[in-house]
This record gives C-alpha cells, structure tokens and sequence, in this order.
C-alpha cells in the first residue's frame, strides 16, 4: 500500500456541520455558505481550481469561519501544493469544529510529502485528543502496515472498529490485510461487515469481487486432501477461550463449511476449480441454517452471523448472498437479476430499510471481548 493510496481525503466537513441555503439568502454569512456549497460540488467533480475560486468568495463573506478554511485547506491540497496546505492548516488544525479532521489532514499532508518522521507526530497528537477517532486508528495502522509491521497495524485498524464501529475503513483494511494470508477467515468476516458499513461506493464493488475471489481461492470443493483453507493450522490450533473442551470460533466455522459444501462433491467428479456465485449462495445459505440449527449463534456471539439469522428469518438470505457476490461474475449475476428482477427489487427495499447496528463495537470473533 503506497503512501500515496493510504492517504485518502476525508468526507467533507462542511456538508456534515453547515445547512444548505436557499440561492436567495441575503446576509454575508447567508451568501457564504451558498458559495461553500458551490466549491463543495467542484471539489467532488475533482475541480479544485474552480472550488478555490468559491471558498475565496465564501471567505471574503466569513473569513472567520474554520470549516471553510479546512476545507479550502483540501482544495489546495486537491492540487498537490502540500507545503502549501501544511501553511494554512498549522494554526486551525486543533479547533474543535475539525474533531479529529485537522489531525489527520496535517498527517496526510506530510505523508503526500513522504515524510511519516512529521506525519505520525499529528496522528498521535489527534489520537490523546479524540481516542475514539476511528480515522486516527486507521492511519497510525496504515504507517505500520507500510513499514511492515502487519501485525501493530492490525492491532490498530482493530481497536478502530471498537472505538468508531460505524467508521468503514478499519473493516476494508482488516479485510484486505488478510486475503493473501492463511487465516482468509477474517478476510470474509471483515469484507462482509465493510459492506454493511459502505454501500454503493467504488469500494463495495471492489470488495464484492475480492469477498467472491477469496472464498473461491479458500475452497477446494472435491479435493479429498484439504478442500478448506480459511484458517491456518495455528489458528484452528488455539484454545478456545470460552470453554477449553470445545471447538475455538474459527475450528468450528471452517467445519461447518466443509458440511455445508458436501452436497456439491460427488464421487469421482474431481476438484471443482471454481464456484460460481450460485453455488457459493446456496453453500453461503446452508451454512447459516447449519449454523442456527447446531446451536453455534449461541455457543459462538458473533454479530455478522447474527446479522445472517436476521435476513435468513426475513426470508431473503439468498438474495443477500446474491447482493454480497455480485461484483464477482458480472455476467452471472445480470442473468440471475433478469430472471428475477421483481423479488431482487423488493429485497433491496427490504435490506435498504435495515442494517447492522454500528452504534456498537461488532464482533466477528477476532479480538471479541
């Protein structure tokens, strides 16, 4: 992960903290806060010249106004004048109306600059400030992970998702950390909560696929040596923590997927190179109902297959699976949708109308109190 990549502009301040205003408003403040919409909407068409030529507008109406200065701080920094948007940031980024923003932005900066001896100093500044800042735990784990310490910036994206669970990018990290890794167990978990997390966005489709791809590279469906590969012989190996005498987390979710793949094995057939998203839908819907019926929802808290019962008693767990897949075969599910275009419709109005619960750390059983 270059620094380049790891270094990804936030949300904009303004549209969370600031009302929209009629194109009629009379005051200075009233006329500002029209332009700073204006410059908001250049800066997501990525046209950071015309949105500075709005913030100075906005500012020249409120010049005192510290959001505005942040997000102008971005525009220039949209241009790659760096040095320049360290500037205007150094005397603002504490403020209390950035939260955690001016921290991280200051980081990025320096980071864009390839200097992480003066980046990390603001991350941990930011993180004594706001310790529950989700998007600070993210980038000190980005800063591990590209000095390869894979394991402190695991550690880090982790207490990300318990301290701010709604804050999405702890999850696609976690999840991307562990797909060429032995233990793609968390991979899965993590890619499926990013999902619920962050709809809709070049991110899911990218981890749709990735989600897709890892269960294929995980499963060796006929191969009677070792058709199941999402944990690590270590992994299966630990104790489990609730009851020593019992199956740990990972031992028992990896048996219950080989029971829940056997109906696609038969005699002679061979090793299957790869499931179709079909297939891993049905194998996905038999675990969950293997899972419910063993007794493991209780034996084993986990929100995620929790999450799974829900839309599983909701009727619609094919259809969920068929939504969490369908990056993986574009052509497959553009079939699957014409052929059944009225109930994929209803269950999106469904799903749409409920989601998991972020107000609380989620736990996928890694790192699970």
């Amino acid at each position: 992960m270059p620094r380049s990549q790891k270094s990804r502009w936030i949300t904009f301040l303004v549209t969370v903290i600031l009302p929209l205003f009629a194109i009629h408003a009379q005051t200075d403040k009233d006329r500002a806060q029209v332009e700073a919409q204006k410059a908001i909407d250049y800066m997501n068409r990525n046209q950071a010249e015309a949105a500075l030529a709005a913030w100075d507008k906005a500012l020249a109406l409120d010049p005192k106004n510290i959001p505005f200065q942040y997000e102008r701080v971005i525009a220039i920094a949209m241009t790659k004048n760096y040095k320049r948007a360290i500037e205007l940031l150094e005397p603002i980024y504490r403020d209390t109306s950035l939260l955690d923003r001016g921290y991280q932005l200051m980081g990025n900066c320096y980071d864009l600059l390839d200097d992480s001896s003066r980046s990390l100093p603001y991350y941990r500044e930011g993180l004594k400030a706001y310790p529950k800042s989700g998007r600070l735990h993210y980038e000190l784990g980005a800063a591990a992970f590209i000095d390869g310490n894979r394991k402190e910036a695991v550690d880090y994206w982790l207490k990300g998702t318990q301290v701010e669970p709604a804050f999405a990018t702890n999850y696609y990290w976690l999840c991307k950390a562990h797909v060429d890794r032995p233990d793609k167990i968390w991979a899965v978990l993590y890619g499926e909560i990013f999902l619920m997390a962050e709809r809709s966005t070049y991110r899911t489709r990218e981890i749709s696929k990735l989600l897709f791809d890892t269960w294929n590279s995980a499963l060796a469906i006929g191969d009677s040596t070792d058709p199941i590969n999402l944990c690590s012989d270590a992994l299966l190996n630990q104790p489990n923590p609730r009851d020593a005498s019992a199956m740990n987390f990972p031992t028992a979710f990896e048996y219950n997927v080989a029971v829940s793949a056997q109906y696609l094995s038969a005699p002679g057939q061979g090793r299957i190179p790869r499931l179709s998203i079909a297939q891993l839908v049905s194998l996905r819907a038999r675990f969950i109902r293997s899972w419910v019926k063993a007794g493991y929802l209780e034996k084993y808290p986990n929100d995620l297959l929790q999450w799974q019962n829900t839309v599983l008693e909701g009727g619609w767990i094919n259809e969920y699976f068929w939504w969490l897949y369908s990056w993986g075969d574009k052509q497959e599910m553009n079939d699957y949708f014409v052929r059944n275009e009225q109930r994929y419709d209803t269950f999106l109005a469904w799903f749409g109308a409920r989601a998991v619960d972020f107000s609380k750390p989620i736990c996928v059983g890694l790192g699970c109190p």
